[in-house]
């Protein structure tokens, strides 16, 4: 594991921290003065930007680091006080396989939980460097996380757009995918799913305790901020901020495999400004499953299979591959309670699960559709 470097700190008794992994963000400075500018309460803010490089990086890209990291200890020594202040942390040399922001991530948010000093209601805020905020965004994370007693919450997100031109393909694409990211969440609120909630790095938070619990972030080259989140959503006290915005940079990425840059760079290539996904009958069937859930509580395995059956054709078939009917008996043999076994089931037909189904039944059963056309069948349903 590397050595973290850090400007000197007074890790003063701390309510809530901010974590930004920085690699090659020339405009990182934005995000931190975004930060300043915000509506401060009553309470103390650490911002913590970790300036990180991997052994395979190129001259530029670590001039370009050490570039931010300066700009970033100047707003501190300028800027700081007791109750608002920024750590810069440089990083260097992270094994160059792992190119992503998962590692970066999980280092910041765990050296931010030694900040905390051992406090368990310590909230934990992820942010991008590529990112502004609303000026209310400090307070109304703080409200909400002390008004709900929450373990974590998501929080709403716009990629702004709006000053390039109608014709811009990465307007159009960026319009598309973010369209896409809320069709495909209301989806699974639709279907019964209990955790139907974003799952962007640069838009969540979760407390000192609850970060503990799921046993930190990982170490994912992409996607490290889903696979947390889904250890932590079934903990429960989760909530959807929307009376505050995050604004990430709608921007075109190569770096991870998968993610908005990714998607945006993919749709650019392929000339595809219309994006593509599943299809709103994958869903309703879904629904189907889901709304009959109880119904399987201590109920014999034939009884379970005979219900599926008259599924449609592509989601039995799936469910019979899986062995749902076997997972069910499991399930009951396990299980004293509805609400135990509904909790069960949902640790097993979770979210990973979901995309599982979703990508056997597309495009084998059921073609791709383009997000505008499903979003208008789901939302005119």
């Amino acid at each position: 594991m590397p050595v973290i470097r850090r400007r000197k700190s007074e890790f003063p008794d701390l309510p809530m921290i901010i974590v930004i992994p920085c690699y090659k963000e020339p405009d990182a400075i934005q995000t931190v003065r975004s930060l300043f500018r915000c509506g401060r309460g009553d309470f103390k803010v650490e911002i913590i930007v970790l300036v990180n490089s991997y052994g395979i990086d190129s001259d530029e890209v670590i001039e370009i680091n050490r570039r931010s990291y300066r700009e970033i200890s100047g707003i501190a020594s300028e800027s700081n006080t007791g109750n608002f202040f920024v750590t810069p942390v440089w990083v260097d040399n992270l094994p160059g396989h792992q190119t992503g922001a998962g590692l970066p991530r999980k280092l910041g948010m765990d050296e931010a939980i030694r900040h905390f000093r051992g406090d368990k209601s310590g909230i934990l805020v992820s942010l991008n460097a590529d990112c502004l905020v609303e000026k209310n965004y400090l307070t109304e994370i703080y409200r909400n996380f002390r008004q709900y007693d929450l373990n974590s919450a998501t929080i709403a997100f716009h990629h702004p757009v709006e000053h390039l031109d109608k014709t811009d393909p990465l307007r159009q694409a960026t319009v598309q995918y973010e369209m896409y990211l809320h069709y495909y969440r209301s989806a699974l609120a639709y279907c019964g799913y209990p955790y139907p909630y974003f799952t962007v790095g640069s838009a969540f938070a979760v407390t000192a305790e609850t970060y503990a619990k799921v046993g930190g972030m990982g170490k994912q080259q992409s996607g490290e901020d889903f696979y947390f989140l889904q250890k932590v959503f079934p903990l429960g006290k989760t909530k959807f901020i929307d009376t505050t915005c995050v604004y990430p940079a709608a921007r075109i990425s190569d770096r991870v495999p998968f993610g908005t840059g990714t998607a945006l760079q993919k749709m650019l290539n392929e000339n595809a400004t219309v994006k593509m996904t599943y299809r709103f009958e994958a869903f309703k069937s879904l629904k189907m499953l889901f709304d009959n859930l109880d119904s399987f509580f201590k109920q014999p395995s034939e009884t379970v299979e005979t219900f599926i059956r008259h599924l449609p054709e592509y989601l039995f078939l799936f469910l019979q591959e899986d062995q749902f009917t076997g997972k069910i008996a499991e399930m009951n043999r396990h299980t004293a309670t509805l609400p135990s076994f509904r909790k069960r089931f949902f640790n097993y037909f979770n979210a990973f699960k979901i995309i599982k189904y979703l990508n056997f039944v597309h495009p084998c059963y059921l073609a791709f559709g383009d997000v505008e056309s499903q979003a208008r069948l789901f939302f005119h349903r």
